[in-house]
């Protein structure tokens, strides 16, 4: 009786009298080559991959840990920095040497604490603090590193706390403040002095939490004088 069993192109015949091993070429010749070509190109990715990961210490005793190109070490993707007790506690996108993208704060415990946006190393865009349970605490924008637009702050409740409009980095037009339970608290505008300071200028109306007016007070350059009162 002859049996015949295959593996890998490796043929064996078995008879009574003896065993004889052959080997079918054409097939074990192609697994090979695919072996070199599976090898070459891993060595090709290896060699051409221009990132690479370092880390080291900062003079607190934090590990940092960033990735940098390898021909002149600038540093291109993820940074993180953490604790001496390996809690993290920033981490940052950077492209050519340059913050680029989020840029995230989180406290020793672990929460996170604010969330900045970058283009070419400057903050860019809309940042967020947080407060530790995670709900937002202040919303702004920026431009090319300048504050500008709305700026909002928030209650622990989630309910807004103030409402304030920015230029170059001042408080510059309405505002609105508001109590715990959602409903308006005051109103007025601030234009910015000489120093570059936001004070309070024209009218201010302060309001009971039952959304009552309780104050009338005229303001210049931050003096509020009162006109009227409940």
């Amino acid at each position: 009786m002859t049996s015949i069993f295959a593996f890998k192109g490796l043929r064996r015949y078995v008879d009574g009298v003896h065993d004889q091993i052959s080997y079918d070429m054409p097939l074990s010749n192609a697994f090979l080559r695919l072996c070199v070509v599976v090898l070459l190109v891993s060595q090709a990715f290896c060699t051409q991959n221009p990132i690479e990961t370092t880390e080291a210490k900062n003079d607190r005793g934090q590990l940092e840990r960033w990735q940098r190109r390898k021909d002149n070490l600038a540093k291109e993707g993820l940074f993180q920095r953490f604790s001496p007790e390996g809690v993290l506690l920033e981490e940052a996108h950077y492209l050519a040497d340059s913050l680029d993208g989020e840029r995230k704060y989180f406290s020793v415990k672990g929460s996170l604490e604010s969330i900045e946006r970058y283009q070419n190393n400057k903050i860019h865009g809309k940042f967020q603090g947080f407060y530790e349970d995670g709900q937002v605490k202040i919303e702004q924008d920026f431009v090319q590193g300048v504050l500008t637009g709305l700026s909002v702050r928030y209650h622990p409740n989630g309910k807004i706390m103030e409402k304030v409009m920015l230029k170059d980095n001042v408080e510059n037009g309405p505002f609105s403040e508001y109590h715990e339970n959602g409903n308006l608290k005051t109103e007025g505008t601030f234009v910015p002095n000489e120093e570059g300071d936001g004070l309070e200028e024209g009218e201010l109306k302060e309001y009971d939490e039952n959304s009552q007016l309780i104050r009338i007070a005229d303001c210049k350059a931050g003096m509020c004088l009162t006109r009227w009162k409940k």
